[in-house]
């Protein structure tokens, strides 16, 4: 799918309470035709371009409302942001239009007149911004609608609201748009029921009261309204163009080299880290700043962790053996006991319940979540929810309704189980050495593999995000940070992540603490001088397929087929864009943001026009 580096602001966004508040909206108090129309800024870049009060109240339909109801800002505030926004908008599409007419490939349909937005657009675009003008109408209309036959039943286990990966986000569904406009445009817009119809006259009487309705004989699609949104997407479409060629220029130039510089530069300014430099680092790091060398003496690294937490009962028990090793001086082995004694009532269930009953990306056949709701690449790997689900109503493509499922059981785990589950899920049994816990009472289990199994670190999220009582463990980079010394955790967690760092591969332990038993997995250690040497054996390292054979041809893909690239979370990615940020925000680079300071307030600031007087009736300007 095309990533939009830029859309006009002027898309429309919602003009539901837009045109239902038009009535406190002092532009419409007037109400006269005339004073709508008048002209309140010009841009002349190449064709004088007129911004009008109408203009100023359609954006102020279209989006201004919300910061007036929602974020606080004063009419007078807002009508100024619209204006600025309505003359860079303006300067932006003047300047792409002079960039596409002069460049070869630019105009797409020559059979459209200069300056014409479809003149430089492909059908597809064309579509695109017809599918909005015409979806938004469409939803205006079944918002509008008093139909509520299609409700959801709620009769599901109640259950707490569950925290998702980051950015994570329903698939989205294929839509013929190309048929939906064709449909439109043959038969319009669908009022052939009563409710239909009543939403059809209430929006007819909105627009006409905000004199948007024009001598539209009926039909929606020749309402003054709709010819205005529709040029704001085709503009829109335009604009994304303009932003995505100056990106594309960039990208073109970037080198494998300039990657590997740019890689060197960090790698070089991390091996110069103190040492709460370093630790810093291993507290921040991520996909996007990643620690690439160590040069602290000792063991750093990460483990997970997987809390199962303590329950009312063992809360209050665990603070009256507080309270009774405080008065009585109890020695720690015996305490370690006697709240092992405790704990042995802790269980695990699957906590994931209300990504089900949100209507998250679910498989029903196999009871796992999908797209962004996993981590697995493979789907073997993701984990089924553990629990009884049943289906409440298949998905109605035809009213554009989600499946609705129901959970009616969870399954619970007691410590022994949930241990085996863990030994199969993740390990599949095989490889797994069980190691003598010296019948250390903080110690329930612990376990070591040398190697790492398949999708390790995307099994291990998947349990922890099914099963973790611990908010802190969730969307993590790599789980917590381990120091040699001196860490911050209560005393078995510290020492049993310091010695799943000892032990390397991919082992775990389950260790207890007042807040339950910790299911601590290895994740990543860090020794002294050790790191990536080069750009190469870092990109190595991430497990990215590279079918291309190496690195500066996997670039070249990568650059010629950007969209198909652009969902990876990968460093080569990342540092391409760090690249192209860096050339934007070079003052040179002909940018958006450059192009009209320039227009504005810079050399061709006489190509912009503002007319003061005709709008002081409705606010203050500047």
């Amino acid at each position: 799918m095309k990533k939009r580096f830029v859309k006009l602001i002027t898309l429309i966004l919602s003009v539901i309470i837009g045109l239902a508040g038009l009535s406190g909206c002092r532009l419409v108090t007037k109400n006269a035709e005339r004073d709508l129309a008048q002209t309140i800024a010009e841009v002349n870049i190449n064709q004088k371009d007129e911004i009008t009060k109408k203009d100023l109240l359609m954006s102020y339909m279209n989006y201004g409302y919300m910061y007036v109801q929602y974020y606080g800002y004063t009419q007078d505030q807002v009508y100024s942001i619209i204006l600025n926004n309505l003359i860079d908008n303006r300067i932006i599409i003047q300047v792409a239009y002079e960039k596409f007419e002069n460049e070869e490939g630019g105009v797409k349909n020559e059979n459209k007149p200069k300056y014409n937005p479809e003149r430089y657009l492909d059908d597809d675009e064309i579509i695109d911004a017809k599918y909005s003008t015409y979806k938004s109408f469409d939803n205006l209309l079944e918002t509008y609608s008093s139909d509520n036959t299609y409700t959801e039943k709620k009769d599901t286990l109640p259950v707490e609201t569950r925290t998702v990966p980051t950015d994570a986000k329903n698939a989205e569904k294929d839509i013929d748009k190309a048929a939906f406009v064709a449909e439109i445009d043959e038969n319009g817009f669908d009022v052939t029921s009563e409710f239909r119809r009543v939403a059809y006259d209430k929006v007819c009487k909105l627009l006409k009261d905000a004199s948007l309705l024009g001598d539209f004989g009926g039909d929606l699609k020749k309402t003054v309204y709709f010819d205005l949104l529709l040029k704001s997407n085709l503009e829109s479409e335009v604009i994304n163009n303009y932003d995505e060629s100056i990106v594309a220029g960039i990208k073109e130039n970037i080198s494998y080299e300039q990657l590997e510089t740019l890689f060197n530069e960090k790698l070089n300014k991390q091996r110069a880290w103190s040492n709460s430099e370093f630790v810093d680092a291993l507290n921040n790091a991520g996909a996007s700043s990643p620690v690439l060398w160590s040069n602290q003496e000792g063991k750093y690294g990460y483990v997970y962790n997987l809390l199962l937490g303590v329950n009312d009962y063992q809360s209050a028990k665990i603070t009256e053996l507080q309270k009774e090793r405080s008065a009585t001086n109890m020695d720690e082995l015996v305490y370690a006991e006697k709240r092992a004694e405790i704990l042995s009532g802790t269980v695990a269930q699957d906590l994931r319940s209300s990504w089900i009953l949100a209507g998250y990306d679910f498989d029903y056949a196999t009871k796992k979540f999908t797209g962004d709701y996993t981590f697995a690449k493979d789907a073997e790997y993701s984990l089924e929810f553990k629990g009884e689900v049943d289906k409440e109503r298949d998905a109605d493509e035809e009213h554009d309704l989600a499946a609705v499922y129901n959970v009616k059981s969870i399954d619970v785990f007691r410590l022994g189980d949930f241990v085996e589950l863990v030994n199969d899920y993740v390990y599949g049994n095989e490889g797994i050495v069980k190691l003598d816990t010296d019948d250390n009472a903080d110690i329930y289990a612990a376990y070591k593999r040398e190697d790492k199994p398949v999708e390790y670190d995307a099994k291990i999220n998947e349990l922890l995000f099914a099963f973790s009582t611990d908010p802190g463990s969730l969307n993590t980079y790599k789980g917590y940070v381990i120091k040699p010394d001196n860490n911050d955790y209560v005393k078995t967690f510290g020492e049993a992540g310091k010695a799943l760092l000892e032990e390397g591969g991919s082992g775990y332990k389950v260790v207890a603490s007042d807040y339950g038993y910790h299911f601590m997995f290895f994740s990543e250690v860090w020794e002294y001088e050790t790191g990536y040497a080069d750009l190469g054996s870092y990109l190595d390292s991430l497990g990215i397929e590279n079918e291309y054979g190496t690195w500066d041809k996997y670039l070249e893909e990568m650059i010629k087929n950007w969209d198909d690239f652009q969902e990876e979370n990968n460093f080569l990615y990342i540092l391409v864009n760090e690249l192209i940020s860096s050339k934007l925000s070079d003052a040179n680079t002909r940018t958006i943001s450059n192009v009209t300071f320039d227009y504005r307030y810079g050399d061709h600031k006489d190509c912009t026009k503002i007319y003061n007087e005709r709008f002081a009736d409705v606010f203050v300007f500047g």
